[in-house]
């Protein structure tokens, strides 16, 4: 169907409803409204008949005079129902009326309210309207027909149904002239926005005056040129932004679903050592399958991240997931490696360095703080020093610990250990219980659970895990460890009911020399190392550390270790 002849049936179909809906009103609204007149005449001839008569007595005569005086059909109605009078109806035929007691209308003024209702009378054969009045003689009912109210619903519509056939030829004679002159502009229009629509976003409209389409195609026309200059701004930035791509230090890939290189920098070229890489499938360029596996995690949904050799250089690579793929980022970590192992070397020799003086002052400050001819004061003074050199000589076995295991010097060597039996191995260890001695020790294990570690390293996880709880447990309460299978590991928990940590705490609580609460940790003996041991010695062993607390409830610290199950065993608590 061409385009104007679709448009002339739309605009008839369109001026269709109005007629439609102006044919629904009259019957609707028209009728009703019409009916609702006559009713309200009816009932005021009612009650005007009503004040006329007084007290005569109902009568066929009194309905005859007052129905032509009315013009209207009275009928007076007994309080029985019975018909006494009728001014369409003879007094021969009265007899044979049916009693109106059943009657809407009638029933209505019986029980004292004026009653209407619109039916067909079988006495008069025509449909009319009933207006109902009590009286104390009975009813006095007056009705007329509703052919006049028909009559006029009927000249509307005819006269609607009329107009519309005229208004809908006129409409098909001069709509295909009114489709013709709008078509053209408006396929100019449409033309021009396909060809923005494409791209061609220097197209214009052109349209000059001050119509509709007029306006609009103006409108079109700036909204061009508002594309045409985001279109340049965004050439330019997306050249800035590769140009700054680029000069990027960080090797940088894009990377699809299938692990093609969809682009890379020239640093990420350079990482591998050959130009042009869009296309490669990046799996062929490591030769480290800790990298592969890292950037199919991100293709898969999984950000990943891997710490490998290329060269004689550290480089880290991370990957994340993108849009279309992965976005995969070489850094290189030589730098920092190189600063992070001279560090470990001087905490190292000034902590090797800090162990005979420590231990001279350590040994001197006892002999004074123990010796009874020293002088009360002094002694004092000697057993702050004694404490204090403590304190230090404890942190620098800490650092000495924790740089022989950073450097990569030391390696775990795994044997099968008894958990419960070393975790009270290790808790009797403490001679004294700071704060407050009346914390119990529960173990929670079967007894035949086995965990393969160091026995030197373990039980200092242990140690210093316990002796953290310990710490900060309140009286009369216990520390409790737990332990169960976990895919082929062993999971411990090591768990208080101290005052807990705040979230914002739980990530840096395995920084070295973080502390919740500094000048508690330190009253309480602790060096703010304790955690990160434990992190380092756990990943050693190729294990997981975490933690779990809340403010008022308690800390859970767990870690994962490989471990088996020896025949037999039950669960004990001490």
């Amino acid at each position: 169907m061409r385009p104007s002849a679709r448009t002339t049936y739309l605009l008839i179909a369109t001026l269709t409803i109005p007629f439609a809906l102006f044919l629904w009103w009259t019957e609707a609204d028209l009728r009703p409204r019409l009916e609702l007149e006559v009713e309200e005449s009816l009932a005021h001839q009612a009650r005007l008949m009503h004040a006329t008569i007084g007290t005569q007595a109902f009568s066929d005569s009194l309905a005859d005079a007052l129905g032509e005086a009315s013009g209207s059909r009275v009928t007076l109605i007994d309080r029985t129902g019975r018909v006494i009078g009728d001014s369409e109806v003879g007094a021969d035929r009265l007899p044979e009326v049916e009693n109106h007691a059943a009657r809407p209308e009638v029933a209505a003024a019986l029980q004292g309210r004026t009653g209407s209702a619109i039916r067909s009378s079988e006495t008069v054969s025509l449909r009319l309207l009933y207006v109902a009045m009590p009286d104390p003689r009975g009813v006095l009912r007056v009705s007329v027909p509703l052919s006049r109210a028909d009559a006029l619903v009927m000249r509307s519509r005819q006269w609607v149904l009329a107009g519309g056939l005229v208004t809908l030829l006129l409409i098909g004679i001069l709509g295909r002239r009114f489709v013709r002159f709008w078509q053209r502009p408006v396929t100019h229009l449409r033309d021009t926005l396909d060809a923005i629509g494409r791209g061609e976003v220097g197209r214009r409209v052109g349209f000059e005056g001050g119509g509709v389409l007029a306006s609009v195609g103006q409108s079109v026309d700036e909204t061009a040129a508002r594309v045409e200059q985001r279109v340049a701004d965004l050439s330019r930035e997306a050249t800035d932004l590769s140009g700054m791509f680029d000069e990027l230090e960080d090797g940088v890939a894009q990377v699809d679903r299938d692990g093609l290189i969809v682009r890379a920098n020239d640093a990420f070229e350079g990482w591998i050592g050959r130009p042009e890489l869009t296309g490669e499938r990046i799996g062929s360029l490591f030769r480290d399958p800790g990298n592969v596996a890292a950037v199919q995690a991100a293709i898969a949904g999984e950000s990943g991240s891997n710490e490998s050799t290329i060269g004689n250089r550290t480089v880290l690579l991370t990957s994340r997931p993108d849009a279309h793929g992965a976005l995969v980022v070489l850094r290189d970590l030589t730098r920092t490696r190189q600063l992070e192992g001279i560090r470990r070397d001087f905490v190292a020799n000034v902590s090797h360095e800090l162990k005979t003086p420590l231990t001279n002052i350590l040994g001197f400050s006892e002999a004074i703080a123990e010796d009874d001819e020293v002088p009360v004061g002094p002694r004092g003074f000697a057993t702050r020093i004694v404490a204090n050199s403590r304190r230090m000589q404890a942190l620098v076995d800490d650092l000495l610990d924790l740089s022989r295991i950073e450097s990569g010097a030391w390696t775990p060597e795994p044997v099968a250990l008894e958990l419960a039996t070393v975790t009270r191995e290790v808790w009797s260890t403490f001679d004294r219980r700071p704060d407050d001695p009346g914390v119990a020790l529960n173990v929670a294990a079967p007894e035949g659970l086995v965990v393969h570690a160091d026995p030197d390293a373990f039980r200092q996880i242990l140690r210093n895990l316990l002796d953290n709880a310990l710490r900060y447990a309140p009286a009369s309460t216990a520390v409790s460890v737990s332990a169960a299978h976990e895919d082929g590991s062993v999971r411990i928990v090591v768990e208080d009911e101290g005052p807990g940590i705040p979230t914002a705490h739980l990530e840096r609580v395995f920084e070295r020399f973080y502390r919740v609460d500094a000048a508690r940790s330190r009253e309480a003996g602790g060096t703010g190392l304790g955690l990160s041991i434990v992190k380092h010695l756990v990943g050693a062993h190729g294990g997981e550390v975490g933690i779990e607390s809340e403010v008022g409830n308690g800390t859970r610290v767990w870690i994962i270790m490989p471990g088996q199950t020896a025949p037999g065993g039950t669960s004990s608590a001490d």
